[in-house]
C-alpha cells in the first residue's frame, strides 16, 4: 500500500513474480510532488534488475562532477562520481521526483491503482490477508506490502505503535530554471556551513535541484514567504550562486520538511504482510539513501517471491536479506547527519580538515558497502 516511490517499484517487482497487484493510495490522484531526488548506484543496479534502469535513465541526468566546499565556497573535496559506473556498473543519476514517480508507475493500468482509499486495518486469514479501508470496503490479497510511509498504519497494524523522534534537523528542497548565466556559474556539490548545509545539482531540461539542511526547532516553520525569507537570511552570505539560486525559486515550491527518526525494525514481516521504506527504516537524507533502500527492498522482495512458492516463507528471506542493511544503513545516515551539521568551530575544522586530506578514491571505499551493493 503506498503509492510513492517505495510503493510503485514494489507493484513492478511483483508484477515481474507474476503477481497481480493491486496499488492502494491514500491521496485521490498522483500529482507532482518533491522537488529532486539523487539515485546513487545501487538504487539504480536495483531498478536495472527489474528491468526499469533505462527508462529512469532517460530521464535523469548523470552527476559527474561536483565536490564539497566551505560555506565560503573553499574547495574540501572533489567528487568521484565520474568514476561510478565503472565501478559500481551504475551512475549517479539526479533527476525530479515527478520523472522518477512517471518512469515507475507508466507500466501500471488504472486496474492496477485504487486511490483515495485509506487503510483501516489489516486482519490475517490464514491463506488470504484482508485490508479492511475506510469507505467499508474490504480488499483480499495472498500479501499485503505496506509502503505507506514514516507514519505507516500498516506497521501499527503489525508491530503496534511506536512513536516518531524529530532528529533536530530540517530540511528544504526545490527546483529552478537555469538562465545561461546562471548555469555557467554553477558548482555541483555540497557546502558546510555552521550547523548546516546547502547542496545543488542539475536537471535535464536546463534546471537545477537544491537542497538544504539546519538544525532548527521542530516547529518554527512559517508560510511560504516566511520559509523563504528565512532561508535567505540563514544562507544569504554564503557563497555565489547559492543565495541567487534560493531568490530564484517561486516561494510556493520550496518544500519543507523537517527529518524525523524512529527505530528500524528487527523484523519487516509478520504472517502474510511486509513493510518496506520509511515505513520500516526511516533515515535522515545525508547519504541519499531513503528512496534507495525502498527501491533495493522492493527488489528484494520481488526477488524472494519470485524463487520461493510459500509467501511466509519468501517474506522471512526477504526480511533476513533486508533488516540488518537497512538498519545499518540508518546508522550511517545518522552519523552523516550528525558530521555535516556540526557547530562547534573547533569540530567545524577538524571535520574540514580531515575531508581535504582523504582522497576520493578514500571517501569511495569507505562508501562501496552501501552504494556498492546489488540485489541478488
Amino acid at each position: 500500500m503506498g503509492a510513492g516511490i517505495g510503493g510503485l517499484t514494489a507493484a513492478q517487482a511483483l508484477h515481474a513474480a507474476c503477481f497481480d497487484v493491486l496499488v492502494v493510495e491514500r491521496t485521490r490522484e498522483l500529482r507532482e510532488v518533491g522537488a529532486g531526488i539523487a539515485l546513487w548506484p545501487n538504487g539504480v543496479n536495483a531498478l536495472d534488475a527489474l528491468a526499469l534502469g533505462e527508462a529512469v535513465r532517460a530521464r535523469g541526468a548523470s552527476a559527474d562532477d561536483g565536490g564539497v566546499f566551505t560555506w565560503q565556497g573553499t574547495a574540501l573535496a572533489a567528487s568521484a562520481a565520474d568514476q561510478f559506473h565503472s565501478r559500481f556498473g551504475a551512475p549517479l543519476l539526479v533527476l525530479h521526483r515527478a520523472e522518477l514517480q512517471a518512469a515507475l508507475s507508466a507500466s501500471l493500468n488504472s486496474e492496477s491503482m485504487r486511490l483515495g482509499a485509506t487503510c483501516v486495518a489489516i486482519e490475517q486469514r490464514d491463506e488470504r490477508v484482508a485490508v479492511h479501508l475506510a469507505d467499508g470496503g474490504i480488499e483480499q490479497a495472498d500479501l499485503v506490502v505496506g509502503a505507506d510511509g514514516i507514519n505507516s498504519r500498516v506497521r501499527e497494524e503489525l508491530f503496534g505503535a511506536s512513536p516518531i523522534r524529530y532528529s533536530g534537523f530540517t530540511a528544504w528542497r526545490g527546483v529552478v530554471p537555469l538562465d545561461p548565466a546562471l548555469s555557467e556559474r554553477l558548482t555541483p556539490g555540497e557546502s558546510f556551513g555552521p550547523g548546516s548545509l546547502f547542496g545543488v545539482a542539475r536537471l535535464n531540461g536546463n534546471q537545477a535541484y537544491w537542497w538544504a539542511s539546519a538544525r532548527k526547532p521542530e516547529n518554527a516553520g512559517g508560510e511560504a514567504s516566511v520559509e523563504k525569507a528565512g532561508l535567505l537570511h540563514r544562507f544569504g552570505a554564503w557563497c555565489d550562486p547559492i543565495p541567487e539560486l534560493i531568490a530564484a525559486t517561486p516561494d510556493g515550491s520550496i518544500v519543507r520538511t523537517p527529518l524525523y527518526e524512529r527505530p528500524p525494525l528487527p523484523s519487516l514481516v509478520a504472517g502474510r504482510v511486509g513493510v518496506l521504506g520509511d515505513a520500516a527504516h526511516p533515515m535522515l537524507p545525508n547519504l541519499g539513501q531513503g528512496a534507495c533502500q525502498a527501491i533495493e527492498d522492493a527488489a528484494e522482495l520481488g526477488s524472494a517471491l519470485a524463487r520461493v512458492d510459500d509467501v511466509p516463507a519468501a517474506l522471512v528471506a526477504y526480511s533476513r536479506r533486508r533488516a540488518k542493511r537497512t538498519a545499518a544503513v540508518v546508522r550511517a545516515s545518522r552519523r552523516a547527519a550528525r558530521k555535516a551539521h556540526l557547530g562547534n568551530p573547533v569540530a567545524v575544522a577538524l571535520r574540514n580538515g580531515l575531508t581535504r586530506v582523504t582522497p576520493p578514491s578514500a571517501s569511495q571505499r569507505r562508501l562501496a558497502p552501501i552504494i556498492g551493493y546489488k540485489t541478488e
